[in-house]
């Protein structure tokens, strides 16, 4: 734990000056070290090879120019370009991303009607992420383990049902962006496992095959290993949450 708090003390918090762009070539990404939002689009800046620098930031104290930036904020926050454009919001700044880098590697397919259904089965998928704020919050897991279980079979029922026999959703031997924006939450889905007491590898094999054979094969993605936390480090940091 003091190696997490050590890397939390040195994100940028309120009252700390702004990192100046030094070279406006480069792309700057504003994230936090176990936001899942900002992880999708940490996922496709690895994917694609866009060269960037990244700010992190402190969610609980946060600087006064990340809420010039997004109102919200909230993180990721792309900045890019002399003129210093900005875009958040994670499914739009990986969208952007994906579009405005053509010759890197597509993430997405052309034909709008399967992207937009992309996107419906993203922001479906997202809603089984709230079990884990639920969970962090109950002093005694076992209040909410039946919340947990139906939690794991609706990702199965969905994963099982969006995948048939593919590797991945993008139905290629590589993840496209789809498989890229669940992932930090297929990611940390195991956590409530491990919070429980459970034997997490039994568990998935036997409860949830669909879930356990896809989170294997991102798991051995280049990509997903380049951006991804260890579940030990994961859980320091929701526990600092």
């Amino acid at each position: 734990m003091p190696g997490i708090l050590e890397k939390l003390e040195k994100n940028y918090k309120k009252g700390d000056p702004f990192p100046d762009r030094k070279n406006t070539d480069l792309l700057r990404i504003y994230s936090y070290q176990s936001c899942p939002f900002a992880e999708r689009a940490l996922l496709v800046l690895a994917a694609k090879d866009i060269e960037h620098e990244t700010i992190n930031v402190n969610l609980k104290d946060k600087p006064e120019w990340l809420l010039e930036r997004n109102p919200l904020g909230l993180v990721p926050v792309i900045e890019f370009g002399d003129d210093n454009k900005v875009l958040y919001e994670s499914l739009i700044v990986a969208d952007y991303l994906d579009e405005a880098f053509p010759d890197k590697r597509p993430l997405q397919v052309k034909d709008p009607y399967i992207r937009a259904n992309d996107r419906v089965f993203i922001e479906t998928f997202g809603r089984n992420f709230g079990i884990l704020y639920k969970v962090l919050k109950e002093e005694n897991i076992d209040n909410v383990w039946d919340d947990i279980k139906e939690a794991f079979n609706k990702v199965e029922q969905q994963l099982a049902k969006r995948k048939g026999d593919n590797k991945f959703l993008s139905g290629t031997d590589l993840p496209g962006l789809t498989d890229y924006m669940i992932w930090p939450f297929i990611e940390r889905l195991t956590l409530l496992l491990d919070l429980s007491g459970h034997n997490t590898t039994d568990y998935l094999i036997k409860e949830v095959p669909t879930y356990h054979e896809y989170r294997q094969n991102l798991l051995s993605d280049p990509t997903v290993q380049k951006v991804s936390l260890s579940s030990k480090l994961l859980s320091n940091y929701y526990i600092l949450l």
